[in-house]
C-alpha cells in the first residue's frame, strides 16, 4: 500500500511542478509583452515627433507623456543640434533597452520554470 501512496504523492508533485512551470511561462510572456509595448510607445513618440505631428493632438500628448515616463533616465543623454536626431537618440535608445530587458528577464523567468 505504501507504494500506491508514494506514487500518488509523486504524481501530485509532478503536477504541481508542471503548473508552476506553466505559470512562469505565462509570466515570462507577460514580461515580453509589457516591454514590447513600452518600446512601441517610445518608437511611436519618435515617429510622431520626427514626422512633425501636431503636438496638441490628444494621442500625441498621451504618447509623449508615456514616453517621458519610460526613458529610464536616458531622455536627455544626447544633445545634438538637430531636434529630430535628439528625439531619435533620446527615445530610441530606451526603446532598445526595454527590448533587451524584456528578453533577459523573460529568459530568467523561463529558466526558473524548467
Amino acid at each position: 500500500m505504501s507504494t500506491d501512496s508514494e506514487s500518488g504523492a509523486a504524481r501530485r508533485g509532478a503536477g504541481a511542478g508542471a503548473v508552476a512551470g506553466r505559470a512562469l511561462g505565462v509570466l515570462a510572456s507577460l514580461v515580453r509583452i509589457v516591454t514590447v509595448v513600452f518600446a512601441a510607445i517610445l518608437v511611436l513618440h519618435v515617429v510622431l515627433v520626427v514626422t512633425s505631428a501636431n503636438p496638441q493632438n490628444g494621442v500625441a500628448q498621451a504618447l509623449a507623456a508615456g514616453a517621458d515616463r519610460l526613458t529610464l533616465g536616458l531622455g536627455d543623454l544626447f544633445a545634438p543640434t538637430s531636434p529630430s536626431l535628439a528625439v531619435i537618440l533620446n527615445y530610441g535608445l530606451p526603446a532598445v533597452v526595454w527590448l533587451i530587458i524584456g528578453v533577459i528577464v523573460a529568459r530568467l523567468i523561463g529558466a526558473l520554470g524548467r
